[in-house]
């Protein structure tokens, strides 16, 4: 299986490193608009460097593409290698835009291409243990936390580019919520800059959120100081936190402590499941396929939305 690479930054090290553990998966071409970026993670592979995707996708018979760049950097790098019928993962956000956002999506569904988001905590051994917990049981409350410090690329400290808090910096604390609580029907978001001046958005945010099935939840967003990611819910008999930076499970069930630590392989699981799926034309180990994190960005552009305007944003119904 021959896997080619577009962006060259810390996220696609990291899957990069995954993609090097798994046998019969060869990478065999990287691309990135600074040379230098592609040849470091390109050399030690020995595998193609570009800094034009449209050329490296001409010159190569590719099963795969990762896509680990930046969402404002997208132009049609998914669209041409859905085009032929090249399989995606798409790191997350999966554009800037709903409008680019849909676009991707109606080319990968007309191309019948699998296709995988990097909502990486859905692939967590956290998250697995706490849905095994809750089972069926009912969840009243969800509560999430991004307390992240200051973005350390500059273009993630422009709202223009990366969306600011919520949907860069949040998305995955609003994915969890997606993916245990369902669809979001109605939010709220409010938010300020404060203290940080290094960047051009809100440092910080809160949103409160009705799902289609009655849950409520609530994310904050924090760009004060680096305190970490968490996520905790609380239901019928049940209450846990899921701390994605420590990368513990904790609570309690039926007045039982939990207390789980996770094997920190989130990346190295989303990486096999993609590859898995590709493999076996099989895509139902996938967790979040490109028309899922289109949902997430959604979440996160309405979160704007009501920022901007002072009130709440009516989503469209769960099948939308």
């Amino acid at each position: 299986m021959e896997i080619a690479c577009t962006g060259a930054g810390v996220m696609a090290s990291r899957l990069l490193d995954a993609v090097d553990g798994i046998d019969d998966c060869t990478l065999v071409a990287v691309c990135d608009v600074d040379e230098g970026n592609a040849r470091k993670a390109a050399d030690p592979r020995n595998a193609a460097v570009y800094t034009d995707h449209e050329t490296m996708l001409a010159e190569h018979e590719l099963d795969a593409l990762v896509l680990a760049i930046p969402s404002f950097a997208h132009t049609n790098q998914a669209t041409l290698a859905a085009r032929q019928g090249i399989d995606l993962f798409v790191e997350k956000p999966v554009a800037r835009t709903a409008e680019k956002a849909h676009e991707i999506r109606s080319v990968i569904e007309e191309n019948d291409v699998i296709s995988q988001t990097g909502y990486l905590f859905r692939y967590a051994d956290i998250t697995e243990r706490a849905r095994e917990l809750v089972g069926d049981r009912t969840i009243g409350l969800m509560d999430g936390r991004y307390w992240g410090g200051i973005p350390g690329r500059p273009w993630g400290r422009k709202k223009e580019k990366s969306g600011g808090g919520n949907v860069q910096l949040a998305t995955h604390v609003f994915d969890v919520l997606r993916h245990f609580g369902g669809e979001v029907s109605t939010i709220t978001t409010y938010g300020n800059r404060r203290v940080r001046d290094e960047i051009d958005f809100e440092d910080v945010n809160t949103s409160s959120m009705e799902h289609a099935n009655g849950i409520v939840s609530h994310v904050s967003t924090n760009c004060i100081t680096p305190v970490g990611t968490q996520v905790t819910l609380v239901g019928d008999g049940f209450e846990l936190t899921l701390d994605y930076t420590a990368d513990t499970l904790t609570g309690s069930v039926d007045g039982e402590e939990v207390r789980f630590e996770g094997c920190g392989r989130a990346v190295k699981t989303e990486v096999e499941s993609f590859v898995n799926a590709v493999e076996r034309r099989d895509a139902s180990g996938v967790r979040t396929d490109y028309a899922d994190g289109v949902k997430t960005l959604e979440l996160t552009l309405a979160a704007n939305e009501s920022l901007e305007t002072g009130a709440p944003v009516v989503l469209d119904g769960p099948d939308s």
